[in-house]
């Protein structure tokens, strides 16, 4: 092997590690990227929901032991329908309380749609009844649907 055709053959060699190590750099880059984007966004959205659930609670301060928080509402939703409103505390669904948000999806469940439930809430620190019928939860006609947005005190806001 000649001098110049060593030399050639070491410059390709260089150039094939450069574009090799510039790819991987790239591949780790974008893999990293990704996993920071991931969790900001989850911390955002944690963030988000403490700040919602705090002007909510400044509005009613002195929450309840147990109940599910409304926070918002499907204004074209069953419960708004009912009467319900934001800042309202879910304690009871047919006389069977509920203590937090897995409580009241259970709940919700157990019924059809069309079927009318009786609602125990708590507003301005006095138990009201209401009858809600319950609709069709968007996306599944088959799933009962409350309409309301909540959240069971630091546990991150979900909608039935």
């Amino acid at each position: 092997m000649t001098e110049g055709s060593s030399r050639s053959l070491d410059r390709r060699w260089w150039t094939a590690g450069l574009i090799a190590s510039t790819a991987l750099l790239c591949v780790w880059c974008g893999v990293f990227a990704g996993i920071g984007g991931w969790v900001a966004g989850r911390d955002i959205g944690r963030r988000e929901a403490r700040l919602e659930l705090s002007a909510t609670a400044a509005a009613q301060p002195v929450l309840p032991d147990l109940g599910v928080l409304v926070t918002r509402l499907d204004r074209s939703g069953p419960a708004a329908r009912a009467g319900v409103a934001r800042g309202d505390v879910i304690v009871a669904i047919e006389g069977v309380y509920v203590q937090d948000a897995r409580d009241l999806r259970n709940e919700i469940l157990r019924y059809r749609v069309g079927d009318t439930i009786r609602l125990t809430i708590l507003r301005d620190q006095s138990e009201q009844t209401m009858n809600v019928v319950l609709g069709a939860f968007p996306g599944n006609p088959r799933l009962p649907y409350l309409g309301v947005y909540y959240t069971a005190r630091g546990e991150e806001p979900a909608d039935l």
